[in-house]
C-alpha cells in the first residue's frame, strides 16, 4: 500500500471514528440525561420490569441502579464524545450493550411492556425500533473498540480526570434534586403553569375548516381560501380544532361516577397531597400536611388528598393523620404522573399548576410561626433554571479546561522546540 493510500484510510478511519463518536455519545448523554433528570420514572420503570418477572427488590436498591445507570450512560456518552478514555470508555459501553441487546430483543418478542424506557417520557420508542437501535450502536461500539484508541480526542491524557470528575458532580445533582424535589424538566402531561383539567371551551376556539369536493369520482379537500368552481359537488365539512391539547386526562371517580370537576376547585387555591403508592406511604408527613392544611383553609384555599389504594387505604389514612380535608381514590398511575414521590405536594392557583414538591423538601417549621401572606404559593421550586445554571457552569469549566490544556500543550511544545539540536546549533553558530 503506497505512502497515500495509507494516508487516505488513515483520514477515512478519524472522520469514521470522530463521526461514530458523536453519533454514540450523544445517544448515550440523552439517554442517560432523561433518565437522571427524572429517577422517579425510571424507579418505577424498573419496578415494571420486576414486578413482570417476580423479582421482590427494596426500593432503596432500585434508586441505587436507577441512578447508576443513568450516571454511567451520560458520563460515558459525554467522555466518548470528547475522546477522553480512548480505549476504556467503548469496551465500557460494549459490555453494557452485551446485557442490553438482548435484554430489547426479549422484550420486542415478549412484548411484556409497552416500551422499554430508554428515553423517559422524552421520548417513546418502539420495542421493535429499541432493538434495531441498538443492533446500530453494538456495530458501531465493535468499530470503536478498534479504532477508536487510535484517534486523539479534545482533552489530554493527564486531564481527563477532571472532566470525569465534574461530569460525575454534575449528573449526581441533576438526578438527587430531582429524587428529592421534582424532576428539573417535566415532560409529562401536567407540568407547572398548565391548567390541570383541559377547558374544551379554550381548546377548541380556534377552528381550521377543510371542504371536501368531488368531481369525476375524486374527491378533494380544499381550505376556505382557496375553494374549487362550480364543476366541482360539495360533499362534507370537516372541523379541524387548532389548539386541542393531545395529553393524558385527569380524572378522580367514585363508585365509577367522574367527580373531578367537585374536587378539583378552578375558583380558588387548593394544595392537593398525592400518595400514588400507600403502601409505600410514610406517616411522619402528616403533621407538615396539616399544618399546610391549616395554613391555606384560613387564606380561603382547601386541600384535598387523593390515593392510590382502596377504600381501607383511605379510611386508615384518616384515622392516622387525624385529616379534616377530605380524601379521593385515584388511579395510581395517574397520580405518578402529575407529581412523583412517595408523599408529594402540588400547589393549584385556580386550577392551574404553581408548583410540585416531595413532602420532604419542605420544612415544617415554615409553618409553625405565625406565617406571612403566600407561604405557600410561592414554595415554587425553578428547575429549568437551577438546570441551566448547572448546564453553563458544567460547559464553561469544559471549556477552561480545554483552553488551559492546549495552552499546555504548546508551552510544552514550544519549550521542546527550544531545546531541539539544529535550533542550538543555529544560535551558537551565529
Amino acid at each position: 500500500m503506497t505512502f497515500a493510500h495509507t494516508e487516505k484510510l488513515n483520514g477515512w478511519i478519524k472522520f469514521g471514528v470522530w463521526s461514530s463518536r458523536v453519533l454514540i455519545g450523544l445517544v448515550f448523554i440523552l439517554s442517560g440525561f432523561v433518565k437522571a433528570i427524572d429517577l422517579w420514572g425510571f424507579v418505577f420503570k424498573i419496578d415494571e420490569y420486576l414486578t413482570i418477572w417476580e423479582f421482590n427488590v427494596s426500593r432503596s436498591l432500585v434508586f441505587s441502579a436507577a441512578l447508576l445507570i443513568s450516571s454511567f450512560e451520560f458520563i460515558a456518552g459525554l467522555m466518548l464524545l470528547v475522546g477522553n478514555y480512548r480505549k476504556a470508555i467503548p469496551i465500557l459501553m460494549l459490555l453494557m450493550m452485551a446485557f442490553m441487546l438482548p435484554l430489547t430483543g426479549y422484550i420486542w418478542f415478549k412484548d411484556p411492556v409497552a416500551d422499554c424506557g430508554c428515553f423517559g417520557d422524552f421520548l417513546i420508542v418502539s420495542n421493535g425500533i429499541t432493538f434495531l437501535k441498538n443492533i446500530l450502536i453494538t456495530g458501531i461500539l465493535v468499530f470503536l473498540v478498534i479504532y477508536n484508541k487510535k484517534v486523539s480526542g479534545l482533552y489530554g491524557p493527564y486531564i481527563q480526570w477532571l472532566t470525569l470528575l465534574l461530569s460525575v458532580f454534575y449528573i449526581i445533582i441533576i438526578g438527587i434534586s430531582g429524587y428529592n424535589i421534582q424532576p428539573l424538566l417535566d415532560f409529562r402531561s401536567f407540568p407547572v403553569g398548565s391548567r390541570l383539567l383541559a377547558d374544551s371551551d379554550l381548546d377548541n376556539e380556534e377552528v381550521d375548516i377543510d371542504f371536501i369536493y368531488e368531481k369525476d369520482g375524486q374527491k378533494k379537500t380544499f381550505s376556505s381560501d382557496d375553494l374549487p368552481d362550480s364543476t366541482w359537488t360539495f360533499v362534507e365539512r370537516i372541523d379541524n380544532p387548532k389548539n386541542t391539547i393531545d395529553r393524558t386526562e385527569f380524572f378522580i371517580l367514585e363508585d365509577g361516577d367522574n367527580i373531578t370537576e367537585e374536587v378539583i376547585d378552578t375558583a380558588r387555591n387548593q394544595l392537593l397531597v398525592i400518595i400514588p403508592e400507600y403502601d409505600k406511604a410514610d406517616a411522619s408527613y402528616t403533621y407538615l400536611i396539616n399544618e399546610m392544611n391549616s395554613y391555606i383553609s384560613e387564606h380561603g384555599g382547601s386541600t384535598v388528598a387523593l390515593i392510590g389504594g382502596n377504600s381501607d387505604d383511605v379510611e386508615e389514612w384518616l384515622d392516622l393523620s387525624m385529616a379534616d380535608y377530605p380524601v379521593y381514590l385515584a388511579e395510581p398511575t395517574l397520580l405518578k404522573e402529575l407529581s412523583r414521590g412517595i408523599v408529594s405536594m402540588v400547589y393549584l392557583d385556580h386550577g392551574t399548576i404553581g408548583w410540585k414538591r416531595t413532602a420532604s423538601s419542605i420544612d415544617p417549621a415554615l409553618f409553625e410561626a405565625p406565617a406571612r401572606d403566600n407561604l405557600i404559593a410561592d414554595l415554587g421550586f425553578d428547575g429549568q433554571y437551577y438546570l441551566m445554571i448547572l448546564s453553563l457552569f458544567l460547559g464553561g469549566l469544559f471549556a477552561v479546561i480545554f483552553i488551559l490544556d492546549k495552552t499546555g500543550r504548546l508551552i510544552k511544545w514550544r519549550a521542546k522546540l527550544k531545546k531541539h539540536p539544529l535550533l542550538n546549533q543555529d544560535s551558537s553558530s551565529e
